[in-house]
């Protein structure tokens, strides 16, 4: 016999006989209804519940002709016209009118779904292994180095303890966790089945997913269930669960998306969903797509869920009070003094010479120590740059201020590693500075590309949207700013496709793409002024979400630098902005004319006193320092906790 849905919390009872009362009609039985329901029924249906022809057409037109979502919507929709003790009578009515006998009766009995088969415990052992071999190798190995793509780490060789911390419900204030009791923070005295883990690009969240997978894998954590799934939001579109889960599997595994997807909505308790980067998803969390739904906790509410997103994003969490209460917040603060050492010991195992050397240059380097070296993302640009220089370039090293320059130096130094490979050693400075040139120009290519990107929340690309540049995605993947990949296409792809797989294109990591986009919308300054207006004042509506593209942007010259503290100033006027943003991107900017209009604008508008809180970033320490020549400060204030020093 099928699994019978219970209604309640969408949990599974094994054989439980007929259900004569399944009480109210859930989103998850809609949403199976929906997924069961034949494309040819949409109109029929959709007309019997009242809808007009119109309305019918705008549902197909949103979702692409995607009949499933197209239902869903329509449901979804119709449910919130009736009250919820009239809902199941009247859709059972409804499809009985019209002759949908066999899901009027799954409706009414509460077994909606059950036209799905469901998995046998082999079939569930047999995903499970597989999807273990897919984390293994494509989340749990570790190119270190990107000069050597032949060179991946075991997990357990490179990983190193994070910092994580717990914040307590409705304060700022924030204590250390064990990533042992990830699972174990309690919300009003019970264990939260959503965790929100927030850090800034590059801290480290996507390594924290890796380390529940090893951790599932090696039988050293997460044992309660039977499948780990980490999704990378990144990749996951429209795609359901089960459709994201089913492209892990080897071609030889017959379960189908369909199976999978019923699986996991199901049996919520058996299921541990790690979505990462909910920054990088390109749904509208307010849709009713799956993930979103499951984020939202309007699907699989009775199972564990982590999500990991940069605070842009998380704030649309946060802000509904419904999902604050269900909801534990987790920061990620990237490495501890302690554990960076760890990490620069592992990286150069065994030359303990070159680690001890790189401690001790971090150790002496107050911005670089503060600023740079918690972030994973930067320690290992660091350690990178450290192996390959000589006395002179790392002098050069020991000037860096900011993430741009610590970006821009290191792109020069992979392009030049690109051109030391293809060039004779003899080669004049002359015709190098001209190739160093193609290059810059390749990248400004790329960086159009990657814009566009950003503006739609996009990371992965196919070949075909760099064909206006054929040769910059062959320059960008040598370089190393760029990497290819073969995706088979979902089976419902492959319907209207001559083709079974793509080649897919992505940035080695988020922080390079938006890094190229802002050399690409600085360059915009000087090419084409009126497009750059025009794209900087759609960007600064949306100032967090583009933080680090602000940074880099910034970063490539002095006027644009300039315009963009003045835009971010003038809208701050209209309505309150964060002062601490502002000058974070004029640090970023690192030019004196810039600091100037920030120090002026916080002179004008607001009293003499700096205030240094417990909460501000060390990068914003030293922004506030960057701008401190040009401001009259009357008066320092240190607050610690509420405490004033």
């Amino acid at each position: 016999m099928t699994n019978i849905l219970l209604l309640r919390s969408g949990d599974v009872e094994r054989n439980p006989g007929p259900n004569d009362n399944p009480g109210s009609l859930t989103e998850l039985e809609l949403y199976l209804l929906a997924d069961g329901m034949d494309s040819s029924d949409f109109r029929k249906v959709g007309l019997a519940l009242g809808f007009s022809e119109a309305q019918l057409s705008r549902f197909e037109k949103d979702k692409l002709g995607d009949s499933m979502h197209a239902t869903y919507q329509m449901l979804y929709e119709w449910r919130k016209t009736v009250r919820d003790s009239e809902a199941r009578e009247t859709l059972v009515d409804t499809l009985e009118s019209i002759k949908l006998v066999q899901l009027a009766d799954s409706v009414q009995k509460g077994q909606v779904g059950d036209d799905i088969p469901s998995m046998t415990e082999a079939e569930i052992k047999r995903v499970a292994e597989d999807v273990k071999r897919y984390l293994a190798i494509d989340l749990c190995q570790i190119q270190a180095d990107p000069l050597n793509s032949e060179l991946l780490l075991k997990f357990e060789r490179i990983f190193t303890n994070l910092t994580l911390m717990e914040e307590d419900k409705g304060t700022k204030h924030k204590t250390p966790l064990l990533y042992g009791d990830l699972l174990r923070t309690e919300v009003s005295g019970i264990y939260p089945k959503r965790l929100l883990v927030e850090g800034e690009g590059g801290v480290g969240k996507t390594t924290l997913c890796a380390k529940i997978a090893w951790d599932w894998i090696h039988g050293k954590g997460y044992q309660d269930f039977k499948l780990v799934l980490v999704v990378l939001l990144r990749e996951a579109k429209d795609k359901t669960v089960g459709e994201i889960v089913k492209s892990y599997l080897p071609k030889d595994n017959p379960v189908t998306a369909k199976k999978l997807n019923k699986y996991v909505l199901s049996n919520p308790k058996d299921v541990f969903l790690v979505l990462d980067g909910l920054d990088e998803f390109a749904v509208d969390l307010n849709s009713i797509q799956q993930i979103a739904l499951i984020t939202l906790n309007r699907l699989f509410e009775s199972g564990t869920v982590l999500i990991t997103s940069r605070q842009w994003r998380s704030d649309e969490i946060r802000k509904n009070a419904k999902l604050r209460k269900v909801f534990a917040f987790i920061a990620v603060e990237g490495f501890s003094a302690e554990n960076l050492s760890s990490y620069i010991t592992k990286f150069f195992h065994p030359d303990t010479a070159s680690s001890e050397d790189l401690n001790r240059f971090i150790s002496n380097n107050d911005v670089i120590r503060e600023n740079m070296a918690p972030y994973p993302i930067y320690t290992a640009m660091l350690c990178i740059m450290w192996k390959e220089f000589d006395g002179e370039r790392r002098e050069a090293m020991s000037k860096l201020q900011t993430f741009s320059q610590l970006f821009n130096e290191m792109i020069d130094f992979l392009v030049d590693h690109y051109l030391s490979k293809q060039m004779p050693s003899c080669i004049v400075e002359g015709k190098l500075r001209e190739h160093r040139s193609e290059i810059h120009h390749h990248l400004l290519q790329i960086g159009h590309i990657a814009f566009k990107g950003l503006l739609e929340r996009r990371l992965v690309f196919t070949e075909e949207e760099f064909q206006s540049y054929p040769e910059s995605i062959d320059v960008g993947c040598k370089v190393g700013v760029l990497t290819r990949e073969r995706k088979v296409l979902p089976r419902r792809d492959r319907r209207n496709n001559l083709i079974s797989a793509v080649q897919s294109v992505q940035f080695a990591h988020k922080l390079f793409q938006e890094y190229l986009s802002g050399m690409y919308l600085a360059s915009l300054y000087n090419s084409d002024r009126n497009e750059y207006h025009w794209l900087i004042a759609k960007i600064i509506t949306d100032a967090r979400e583009y933080r680090y593209l602000l940074y880099f942007t910034s970063a490539q010259q002095k006027e644009v630098g300039l315009n963009i503290v003045s835009r971010l100033t003038a809208r701050q006027r209209e309505r309150r902005h964060d002062d601490n943003f502002v000058v974070d991107v004029a640090y970023e900017s690192q030019d004196q004319t810039v600091a100037k209009a920030v120090a002026d604008h916080l002179s004008s508008e607001y009293s003499n006193t700096l205030e240094i809180t417990d909460e501000m970033q060390a990068h914003t320490v030293s922004g506030h320092i960057f701008i401190m020549n040009h401001r009259q400060v009357v008066r320092l204030r240190m607050t610690s906790f509420g405490l004033n020093t």
